[in-house]
């Protein structure tokens, strides 16, 4: 049995303007709206999973109030739940959940203090056939990290990632399925935000995705263009209330036999900041909200 997690379910987070939130994510970020519950709002992506992102009512700024990921088994869950007690982080114990979609799982403050959860056995979908434009599922959370090397023994060593790349400030994390990256870590001075990536079924998604978004007044803040590490092709935009966001897809599949590789493999010529060399580089916009999203303080349980 693997004891790791299989990436990243979903996220909740914290909007002042909840509802004008839950009008951008449906409408304009092409989500679909599955359960509304106590001032809360649920949406999916075309994927299986039940949701990929829930918006609360926020007690002050812009948060993030968890992100869980998914696991296989019930088994997997308790070997897991009882690696994070071991590890010393604050946690609760497995029980099933009251909650859109339901479930078996746990919830824990992390190393840092961030809100994490572990769930498997959610009521998901059947209908998963991609649809033109429209976001599949979480493709990675990019967090920035105070402690940086405890928080990445932390998702090896407790959650069963593996570090697959390492890109200049970032390190890319792979876990229990055939994405390259579920989690990228970078340093900064306090335990953040960098961005939520959604995952897109093609190229012309997002770069259609992009236009949408400018249509109705969301510029580009970084991209198009196509990473090194991972191969995906990227657009950043600050979402509602400035919450960092991306879209992305083709992103590369990988297995064990996957060969790290360092910053000096992924350094670009002067002036290039991805394979294709057209993207302009990160608005000054983009370079101050991607450490501008703090974790709830004391948000994890489910």
């Amino acid at each position: 049995m693997k004891t790791t997690v299989r990436g990243v379910r979903s996220v909740d987070i914290e909007m002042s303007q909840p509802e004008r939130a839950a009008e951008f994510y449906g409408k304009i970020w092409n989500l679909t709206e599955v359960e509304r519950k106590g001032g809360a709002i649920w949406f999916r992506g075309t994927g299986a999973h039940h949701h990929i992102l829930a918006i609360h009512p926020a007690r002050g700024a812009a948060a993030l109030r968890r992100l869980t990921f998914d696991a296989a088994s019930r088994d997997v869950v308790q070997a897991l739940h009882r690696k994070v007690a071991a590890s010393g982080c604050t946690t609760e114990a497995p029980h099933e959940i009251d909650a859109p979609g339901g479930g078996y799982g746990f919830g824990f403050a992390d190393v840092e203090g961030r809100n994490l959860a572990v769930i498997c056995d959610v009521r998901d979908h059947k209908d998963t056939a991609d649809a033109p434009d429209r976001p599949r599922k979480i493709a990675h959370v990019n967090l920035n990290a105070a402690q940086l090397e405890k928080s990445n023994a932390f998702l090896v060593d407790v959650l069963g990632f593996r570090k697959v790349d390492h890109s200049g400030p970032l390190h890319f994390l792979h876990c229990d399925n055939t994405d390259h990256s579920s989690m990228v870590m970078g340093a900064a001075r306090t335990p953040t935000l960098n961005h939520v990536s959604f995952e897109m079924p093609d190229l012309e998604s997002c770069m259609r995705g992009g236009g949408r978004m400018r249509d109705a007044g969301y510029p580009i803040e970084w991209g198009p263009g196509r990473h090194g590490s991972g191969n995906n092709v990227f657009c950043y935009f600050a979402g509602p209330e400035e919450f960092p966001i991306e879209y992305t897809g083709e992103v590369l599949q990988i297995d064990e036999s996957y060969e790290f590789h360092g910053p000096d493999y992924w350094k670009w010529p002067p002036g290039r900041l991805d394979q294709w060399g057209i993207t302009p580089p990160h608005t000054a916009r983009w370079k101050r909200i991607q450490d501008m999203v703090l974790f709830t303080p004391g948000e994890y349980r489910l």
